[in-house]
């Protein structure tokens, strides 16, 4: 049996064609004619996608596009149609179809050259793909749409500098729906610098994300890690607890460093900082416990300091924990200890990120998610999830 979404889509697919041939002949700029009835072979295409048989269909209609021209949209419609279903091979077909016949309106070849470029992208063929957004993205009618398409695809390539060409030509005609991105493209760059050992390149790199967004956690943490391969273990400490001030649901980014620099400094200034976080609220002292262990550092001492008010405030443990081992007040050092490492081992096996965008889970933090594409959209899971989401299931 059709499945219902399919058969919406292709009464969609009818009213448009039939309202486009209806207002077409309709229209002041055509003599007042009796109007012509629509071609039996328009039903009959249509028949066959109802049947899912896609290739008679296909090829139905692309015979109507030589002898009709009110169908035209309703070639448009199916290409797109073929393109949800997955069928890209067919929606290329119908798209290059148009794009031959002679005497095409300039709004028609636009349209079809950008469904086209969304083909070849869908199907993974970039280059394609590229090349003819490139060429819609220069004065075209398509231009918007043709720049976010190139965007997505420099994005995806890892091609930065093409990004922020992309960017900034895109920022002139339209807010940019993610303010941060171009600010990532140069820390992109800065951090390939870095891992090459070109360290003053990375920073000039840097110093451009300033002029774009302040206060970026992603930069400071890039700093710190310069800091730390250049021995100033002072600046990264400083660079890291300005990080949790400022974003605090990051801690399972920042304690990794802010440990190596806290080894590497013999400041007591700085050691007492950050004892000053643990003999902060419960709840801060929770955070930091979760953090760590979602970090790896399930093994460090400040870690079972913590970890009572970790599994008190926690919904799962705090009636796990007391139901097999007692409560957590009353807990030795050493059931702390093997209770961290236990829960380290658990989460490095489950979803310890998900994007507040999409939903998509995830065991390691990206700074641009995998599914939807949004920057910054990653968070750490909130505290220990026993059950898995319906979502996921």
């Amino acid at each position: 049996m059709l499945p219902d979404f399919f058969a919406v889509e292709v009464i969609a697919l009818f009213l448009a064609a039939a309202a486009g041939w209806y207002f077409a002949r309709r229209s002041p700029s055509r003599p007042l004619t009796p109007p012509k009835p629509l071609n039996l072979e328009y039903f009959e295409g249509l028949n066959f996608v109802l049947n899912e048989e896609s290739d008679k269909a296909l090829e139905v209609f692309l015979r109507l596009v030589e002898v009709d021209d009110d169908t035209i949209e309703t070639h448009f419609a199916l290409g797109a149609l073929y393109r949800r279903r997955g069928e890209v091979t067919l929606s290329i077909r119908v798209h290059e179809n148009i794009i031959a016949r002679p005497g095409l309106q300039t709004g028609h070849r636009e349209h079809a050259l950008f469904a086209l470029g969304e083909d070849y992208f869908r199907a993974g063929l970039f280059d394609r793909a590229e090349e003819l957004f490139k060429r819609l993205a220069n004065g075209s009618g398509r231009s918007l749409g043709a720049l976010r398409y190139l965007l997505r695809l420099y994005e995806q390539q890892g091609e930065w500098m093409d990004a922020i060409g992309a960017y900034e030509r895109l920022k002139y005609l339209v807010s940019p729906e993610y303010p941060t991105a171009i600010a990532h493209y140069y820390c992109e760059l800065a951090e390939q610098q870095r891992q090459a050992g070109n360290l003053a390149a990375a920073r000039e790199w840097l110093h451009r994300v300033r002029a774009e967004q302040k206060h970026f956690p992603r930069s400071a943490l890039l700093r710190a890690d310069i800091a730390l391969a250049e021995a100033d273990a002072e600046l990264a400490v400083r660079l890291c607890r300005r990080v949790v001030e400022l974003h605090p649901h990051l801690l399972p980014l920042v304690l990794p460093r802010f440990m190596l620099a806290l080894r590497a400094t013999q400041s007591e200034a700085i050691a007492s900082a950050f004892q000053a976080w643990l003999q902060a609220a419960p709840a801060r002292r929770a955070d930091i416990a979760y953090a760590a262990i979602v970090a790896g550092l399930e093994t460090e001492p400040f870690v079972v300091e913590c970890l009572r008010d970790f599994i008190r405030l926690d919904p799962n443990l705090g009636e796990l924990v007391p139901a097999l081992a007692g409560e957590p007040a009353t807990l030795a050092v050493p059931q702390l200890t093997s209770l961290a490492g236990a829960l380290g081992r658990i989460f490095r096996r489950t979803q310890r990120y998900r994007c507040v965008e999409c939903g998509l889970g995830s065991a390691t933090h990206f700074w641009q998610c995998p599914g939807c594409r949004s920057w910054d959209g990653l968070s750490p899971v909130a505290r220990l999830e026993v059950v898995s989401r319906a979502s996921n299931l």
